[in-house]
């Protein structure tokens, strides 16, 4: 997992040319002035979503991993913790993993770490790492994201 402002992400040479262009692709498309819905900028190799929702406690989220796509979370508005764990913790599937929706869900995170983000924040989260997006530890409030899914074949 990274962790980044979305103003840094979108020229650091550091991170995969993918990323980068994705990001920038994000950029130019006005995020904060898109409505509510699915974007395809390649079919689905890679495309975002903008959600509008509430924050839940994070007792109440489980936690979920994929297996074909990296995810990107950047803030819009609002706050949101994302808790999560490393790809090597111990997978406890609560059903079978939804290949069709390349998403599994698990009944908690060992030795979970919480993120807090921020307008204009991201955190990069690469297949199998565990997450548990769209989380409060108070008042659930307001939160304007995207979420962008990229398929991994596209690092190598």
């Amino acid at each position: 997992m990274i962790i980044d402002a979305l103003q840094h992400a979108l020229e650091n040479p550091l991170y995969p040319a993918i990323i980068r262009q994705t990001l920038q692709q994000i950029q130019l498309r006005q995020p904060d002035e898109l409505p509510p819905g699915k974007y395809l900028i390649d079919g689905d190799e890679i495309f975002f979503s903008v959600m509008e929702a509430e924050t839940r406690d994070i007792n109440l989220q489980l936690p979920e991993f994929h297996r074909k796509y990296i995810d990107i979370h950047l803030v819009l508005t609002g706050e949101e913790i994302i808790g999560t764990g490393t790809s090597a913790l111990t997978r406890s599937l609560i059903e079978p993993f939804d290949e069709s929706k390349d998403l599994g869900f698990c009944h908690s995170i060992d030795s979970e770490t919480l993120v807090h983000l921020q307008r204009g924040e991201l955190a990069i989260i690469f297949p199998l790492e565990l997450h548990r997006p769209m989380c409060t530890l108070s008042v659930a409030q307001p939160l304007r994201k995207i979420v962008v899914k990229i398929n991994q074949a596209l690092l190598k």
